[in-house]
Formats: C-alpha cells, structure tokens, sequence
C-alpha cells in the first residue's frame, strides 16, 4: 500500500519565513496526484518534504500507515524523478538505470531483469548501450523515469519533469507518463506549474498559491466549480473573465449589472446558489469563462478590438463601455469577424460565477464548506433543535475558554456521506433540486439544522427533487468556529499540562519545586507534600528569547517564576495562539495560548511566565 497523508505540515526556513503552511492531504494508493501553481508557492518544497530531502518544520507525514518525518531518504521506499534529468555522463543508459541497485547491493541477475524490464516498457530497449549525450531530451527523460523505475518503489515523485522539453515532446510525453502510471499501478505525485499538464495527467489536482492550498479536486470540478478567484483565473486558457459588477433582484429575477448600463439575468436554477440574500444590492465579482460566451442578435452590446485566429477556434478580446478590461470570448473559427466591428454577446448564464469583491471567495455555486449556527451544552452539539454528544476525541482538541465563543460548524460539501458513518451526526434533509456536473452531482436540500440551503457533492447520486435523506458528517470532518469567523479546535490534542512537585511553606513564602525548577510564591495556604501542578492553558505568560528580543528590538522583560520551554508546532486558536512545548518535568507536552505575535518559527525557545493564578494544585 502506498497511501500517504500529510496532516498540518508546515516548512518554515530560518527568519520565519514560510514556505508551506497548514499543508493537509490524504492520496489513495495508486492515486496520481498533480501539485499545480506559480513559482514560489510551495508545490516542490512540499513534495522534497515527502521525499526526506527537506526536513518538515512542524506536522506529520505518514507513507502506508507509517509516520515518515525521522525515516531517512533512501529508507521510504520513494523514486524521484528531477527537472534536471542528473545523469552520469560517463555512463551508459544500462549503467546508469542500475547504478541506484548497485549501491543496494542488489543481485547482478535480478539488476539486470528490472532494468530490461524497465526499458521494455519505456520503449528505450535499443538505447542501453548509448550514453547520455548520444540521447535526444526524451530519451533522456525516459531513462531518468527507468532509473526510477527500477526500484520498485511505492510512491514516483516527478518534479516539473518536462519542462525542459519543447513543446510537441512535452505532449508526448504527457501521455507516455500517464500510460506508465496505469502500467505501474503505484502512486504518483507529479508537480508542474503548467495548467495544460495538470488538467490532463491528474486524477486530483492541489492547487497552491503563497504556501496555502487553495483547492483541491477533480479537474473537472476545479474548472467547473473553482473555490476562489485565483483558482478561477489559474486555470483554463484563456482564462476566466473577471469584473465587478452589481448583484440587482426584481422579484424572483436575479441580475448582474456593469458597464454603462450593461445587464446579464441568472437562471432560476442558478439564482437559487446564492450563497447569501445579503449581497443583493452590493458589489460582486463577476466571472465567466470565454468558452460561454456566444455572439448573437441580442446580448450585452461590445466592439471588437483584438481578434486571434487559431485555425481550430477564434479569440475575440471586445470592449464593453465602462469595462476596465476586454471581455474574452472563444468561439468556433470565424474569419468573418474583424476589428471594430460591433457585436451583442451573449452569456450562457448558468456557467456563470460570483466571487465576494473583499474575499475573492466564490459565492455562488457549490459552496466548499456549509455553515451552520452551532452551539455546545453540557457537552452535547446542540444544532437547531438536536444534540448531538461531542466523542472524546472531539472534546480533547477544545480548551476550557474557546467552548463559550462557539457560534458555527463548517461542514465541507464533499465529505458528506449517505451511509451510515461512526462518530457521526445524523441529518434529515429534503433535496431542494440538484445540478449535475461532469465528473459530481451537486445536491441542494433543506434541513432542520439551519435556514438556507445544505449543499454536498456525491460522484453517483440517483437523488431528485423531493427526496427525503438521511445524511451523516464525521466529526472528524467538522471544524468549529467563532463568530469572527476564527477555528475554535486545535489541531492536536489539547495538554493536561500536569506535572508532579513538591510544595513547601516556610516564613510566609509557599515554593513549588516542579522539573528541578523551584518556582517561589507568597504563602498559598496549601499542606507541605508532593502535588500535581495543572498549568491553566490560557493563563501561562512568556519572555522573549534574549536573541530573538535583540534581533526584533523588543524590550525583554524578566520574570521571577519561569520555566524553560521548547516548542515545535503553533494552532491559531480564535484570536490566540496555541502552543505546544516540551517543559522539562511534564511528561507530556505542554499546551499554552498565547498572543498571537507570538510564534514559534521565529522564537523556538523561551521561558513560560508561571504567576500565581497561572496553576492549580491537585
């Protein structure tokens, strides 16, 4: 088996500079996964942490059900195939394919065979015997694939493996990749900054911008449905039509209005996807793409100004009065249209999309998560008029403080289940209406839980109008929030934060000697004996490490009761900052919150403020 599942994985360089932040992912066995975006965000920092050649600052990596974060490079079983192809110039393509078995100290016959074999498949039998500069940039790349090949591995990991071929090639290649992942039956993970490489080779696509996920699905899905503006534009060429615009209704009709008077009405079905009434009247960002606008007799009113001929389609960049920008439009090959003539566009509104103009987040279509008001009674979910009990497991990721701000769980629309599911609540919905899509059915219904629509994604889905159903959401998938907006659960378990000391009284001074650490207070009223210290996770101080202090210009502060922590990963819990730090004499870790300035990527170890009302004695 070669699943892998990346949970909270941040890479954080010296500076505090983030590379990769709050990477989460889980790839199936034999899955091929294509990590997609423009340079710099992160897309092959991520795949050299699954390879062992950059150490991950904080989260967990786990290949087969096994945690990878300490297993050195050669001992994970993983193949990477580079974009500079490395190979040994003085070698020949046998030699270099099995120089990596060599170094194992494999059988002289069992080389051999998986290198034959490799080549067969490849195509590159006949090469054997050349040597790298006697090879073409494909044959190159097929040699670079077979040395990866031969070691049998569980997961390939190519990083931009064609960019340096030309253009034809790279298509070739394209499919001559694809076809070896279905020879292979392993997993793949490829990353590539071209759109074209990703649509076509994926079975998912994780979109990244600045180090962040912002999207990850089918290609299908991504193109039809795109999370946010940078996935809508990122994707598809031309790409996405994007400008502000007016959300107008008139009785059960819903518009957009731009330009000088221009106007563009949604159908009813694709009215009803509004996310919220409240953007009526407000400004919006318009998108669609070129493919779905047509020219007719009637339509929005525009003047060509550029025309591109393609031989297979037409590109037609139209200004509209009042527009910053041209409209783009794509449509079968038409010489006919020329410069300056005037056109009515006309929008296949159901392909269209909205965007909130702040956010950039879509507002309309399938939702990537449902919110729904939540609050937490006695340790019971409460939803609408059902409690649900909260599992352990869900009660050990909250502190104390952060109960009380919960206003709303966020429910993702594909992680909904029609079958029955452990820890998980139960909703009865109605289905509203329900929009197929190329590769998912989108699934509009009403529940008890919550005003508006309930929206979940399903690959095959029978349901119609007028269904009745039984949903169920996993805990596990459900993420808790304030009003503001702000992730109430940690990502890991929170701390007891306990730890044993002894407690002595002596001329009206109490001292807690906890880790060979003696902490000094003014007489706390307590017996002399041994005790178990409890830190109150929203109650612990700290001081600025003195580095740290001089390099920020911050004034340090010391403090008389401190302990010496170490930390190795940080939770922005509502408007704080959850740490988690090894204290010497807690056999745990212990969990603090702190201000949110602080971080432990820049200031790894500090001291933690232990005033009176920072612990209890138990």
């Amino acid at each position: 088996m070669a699943d892998l599942l990346l949970e909270n994985v941040y890479k954080v360089y010296e500076g505090g500079v983030r590379a990769v932040s709050d990477f989460n992912l889980k790839i199936a066995d034999k899955e091929f996964i294509v990590f997609v975006g423009p340079s710099g965000c992160g897309k092959s920092t991520t795949l050299r942490m699954i390879a062992g050649l950059e150490e991950i600052t904080s989260g967990s990596l786990y290949i087969g059900g096994s945690k990878m974060n300490d297993v050195e490079p050669k001992d994970r079983n993983i193949a990477m195939v580079f974009q500079n192809y490395a190979l040994y110039p003085h070698m020949t393509v046998f030699q270099n394919m099995a120089f990596g078995l060599k170094l194992r100290k494999t059988n002289p016959k069992e080389i051999e065979s998986r290198v034959k074999r490799a080549a067969e498949i490849l195509g590159i039998t006949d090469l054997l015997e050349r040597k790298p500069k006697a090879l073409s940039g494909g044959q190159r790349q097929r040699v670079a694939l077979g040395r990866a090949i031969v070691r049998e591995p569980n997961v390939f990991l190519l990083d931009e493996p064609l960019s340096n071929l030309d253009a034809k090639l790279r298509v070739q290649m394209r499919s001559e990749i694809t076809k070896l992942h279905k020879k292979l039956a392993t997993t793949f993970i490829y990353v590539t900054h071209d759109q074209t490489e990703a649509m076509t080779m994926g079975d998912r696509i994780v979109v990244m911008k600045d180090g962040l996920i912002q999207q990850v699905d089918s290609p299908a899905t991504l193109y039809e449905q795109p999370r946010n503006v940078f996935v809508a534009t990122f994707l598809g060429s031309p790409q996405m039509n994007i400008f502000q615009a007016t959300l107008e209704k008139e009785g059960d009709h819903l518009f957009v209005s731009f330009g000088e008077g221009q106007r563009a009405e949604f159908t009813k079905t694709k009215a009803k996807q509004l996310s919220n009434e409240s953007y009526v009247g407000s400004t919006v960002l318009f998108g669609i793409r070129p493919e779905n606008i047509k020219l007719g007799k009637e339509g929005i009113q525009a003047k060509v100004d550029v025309v591109e001929h393609l031989g297979s389609e037409t590109i037609v960049y139209a200004e509209v009065k009042g527009l910053k920008d041209n409209v783009i439009v794509k449509i079968p090959t038409n010489y006919e249209i020329t410069e300056g003539m005037e056109v009515r566009l006309v929008f296949d509104m159901d392909r269209s999309h909205l965007f909130d103009s702040e956010t950039k987040q879509a507002i309309m279509g399938v939702p990537d998560v449902n919110k729904i008001p939540a609050a937490v009674e006695n340790g019971d979910l409460v939803l609408g008029k059902q409690r649900f009990p909260l599992p352990e497991s869900v009660k050990e990721r909250f502190f104390d403080f952060t109960l009380r701000d919960l206003k709303e769980i966020r429910v993702p629309s594909g992680e909904v289940s029609t079958e029955a599911l452990p820890d998980s609540i139960a909703v009865q919905a109605k289905v509203d209406f329900v929009v197929p899509g190329s590769d998912s059915t989108a699934v509009y219904a009403t529940t008890d839980l919550a005003t508006g629509q309930f929206v979940f994604r399903m690959k095959d889905s029978a349901l119609k109008a007028g269904d009745e159903v039984t949903l169920y959401i996993a805990f596990s998938d459900i993420s808790f929030h304030s009003e503001d907006g702000l992730r109430l659960n940690s990502r890991e378990k929170v701390s007891d934060n306990k730890a044993p000391c002894v407690v002595k009284t002596k001329d009206g001074k109490t001292s807690v000697k906890v880790g060979g650490k003696t902490l000094v207070y003014p007489d706390l009223g307590v017996k002399d004996g041994a005790y178990t210290m409890r830190l109150l996770s929203d109650k612990i101080g700290f001081v600025f490490d003195k580095k740290f202090a001089k390099k920020n210009k911050i004034e340090r502060v010391d403090a008389a009761n401190t302990l010496k922590a170490k930390a190795y990963d940080e939770d922005r819990i509502g408007d704080k900052n959850a740490v988690y730090c090894s204290v010497k004499g807690f056999p745990s870790y212990v969990t603090a919150v702190l201000p949110a300035v602080f971080s432990v990527y820049k200031m790894p170890v500090f001291k933690f403020v232990i005033n009176q009302d920072s612990f209890v004695l138990e």
